[in-house]
């Protein structure tokens, strides 16, 4: 199975490089516009480690894609889900979401609350749009906690084939001078309700940082 990223998160990570960091952690950071193949039955992994000294874990219960992790020179991209759903188990998944992390290196300096009046733009909503049209986002909640962004976001963008819903949860943080960005999606069949949702996302964040 070929390794599944979205080509426009690439494609804006590049630029943001060229552009700057202020760019890094807006909305380079989607799992695409559909619901992405999650690669099932392989060896359980727990950890992602980039050799620019990050590691990527997910909460309780979730896992690793081994198949749908990359590294770049300028970051890398990981998908997680539920341990149970790519270990192929039997019975019915309890861990329905889907999570990511996308990363890239930063300048030193880099606070995350230069990155709250950014998303305030019009640029900064394109950015955080699975369709680059800052019309299809509303931020429902943003949550300044310490040196972590949280964002509750719509984004109504079109969907290809699998639907996302159109609600998920976001976190951005700088980690061992690296900007990261967690995000918490669910499928418009079996969407998560926003405590939940809430849950999750911190839950990532927390993780994240005790594996750092």
């Amino acid at each position: 199975m070929s390794t599944w990223i979205s080509e426009r998160s690439w494609r804006c990570l590049r630029q943001s490089v060229l552009i700057g960091a202020a760019l890094v952690l807006s909305g380079c950071f989607d799992i695409g516009r559909s619901v992405p193949d999650l690669s099932r039955g392989g060896t359980e992994t727990r950890v992602f480690r980039d050799p620019g000294g990050l590691a990527i874990t997910g909460p309780s219960g979730y896992c690793i894609d081994p198949e749908n992790a990359v590294r770049q020179a300028d970051g890398g991209f990981v998908l997680l889900g539920g341990c149970d759903v790519l270990a192929g188990a039997r019975r019915g998944p309890r861990h329905h979401a889907i999570l990511s992390a996308t990363y890239a290196m930063v300048d030193a300096g880099i606070a995350i609350r230069d990155y709250a009046s950014f998303l305030d733009t019009a640029r900064g909503q394109a950015m955080l749009s699975r369709a680059d049209d800052a019309a299809t986002i509303t931020v429902l909640d943003r949550d300044l906690r310490g040196d972590v962004l949280y964002l509750h976001i719509r984004d109504t963008s079109p969907n290809e084939g699998a639907r996302l819903a159109a609600e998920h949860w976001r976190a951005a943080l700088v980690v061992n001078g690296h900007g990261v960005m967690l995000s918490v999606h669910s499928t418009e069949a079996s969407p998560i309700a926003p405590a939940e949702g809430r849950s999750k996302i911190t839950a990532f964040v927390r993780a994240v940082q005790r594996a750092n």
